[in-house]
This record gives C-alpha cells, sequence and structure tokens, in this order.
C-alpha cells in the first residue's frame, strides 16, 4: 500500500481487520488454546534453542583447542556470556513452566478425588 496516498490528506489509512503475519506456531489452529500443547510447544522451541547454543560453544571451544590461525574461534567473550546467559535462562523457564504445570495436575487430581 503506497503511503503517498494518504501523506497530504487528513485521512489514515484503513485498518485491517487481520494482521498479514500472524505469530509463528508449530501447533495446528485447533490446539492452540490447549495448555499442554503450549508447553511442548514451548519446550521445543526452548529445547532447540539450548542445543544450538551449545553447539556454537563446543564449536568455539574446538577451535580454540585446535589453534588454527587460518580458522580463529568465532566467538568473543562477550558472545560466550550472553550464549551461557541465555540457555541457563531458557532452561530456567522450561523448568518453572514445568513445574506450574505439574503443580496444576496434581491440584486438578486432588480435587478429582475429593469430588
Amino acid at each position: 500500500m503506497s503511503t503517498k496516498k494518504f501523506r497530504n490528506s487528513t485521512q489514515s489509512p484503513p485498518i485491517p481487520e487481520k494482521a498479514d503475519l500472524q505469530p509463528f506456531s508449530w501447533l495446528d489452529k485447533d490446539l492452540r488454546t490447549d495448555p499442554a500443547a503450549h508447553f511442548i510447544e514451548l519446550s521445543l522451541d526452548m529445547s532447540q534453542g539450548i542445543r544450538k547454543c551449545l553447539a556454537a560453544l563446543h564449536a568455539n571451544a574446538l577451535a580454540q583447542e585446535h589453534g588454527d590461525p587460518a580458522c580463529p574461534p568465532p566467538l568473543n567473550a562477550y558472545d560466550i556470556d550472553v550464549m551461557f546467559r541465555w540457555a541457563l535462562a531458557s532452561a530456567d523457564v522450561m523448568a518453572e513452566k514445568a513445574q506450574a504445570s505439574v503443580d496444576y495436575l496434581n491440584a486438578w487430581k486432588a480435587r478429582q478425588r475429593k469430588a
């Protein structure tokens, strides 16, 4: 859509009823309201990110160990710190979500037993 059409006008461009870009989800649209499916999707995303960080850190360590000047380690100290902290924070998020799910399921089962 061209902005020239609205430049000298008091009229605003029309607001679309639906966004052109929808948030990405691994889930089928019918599963997007299921809390268990959300946890599985979060676990998939986070574990893939943690794996990529660890793979990059490992490749960097191998490059340092090899010491080939033609192939220096790609990561500097700041990058290494960021990747370690991201992986740790991601693992923390997964653990917190898992604990919340366990607590919810235990409470749900306790309510079922009382009924």
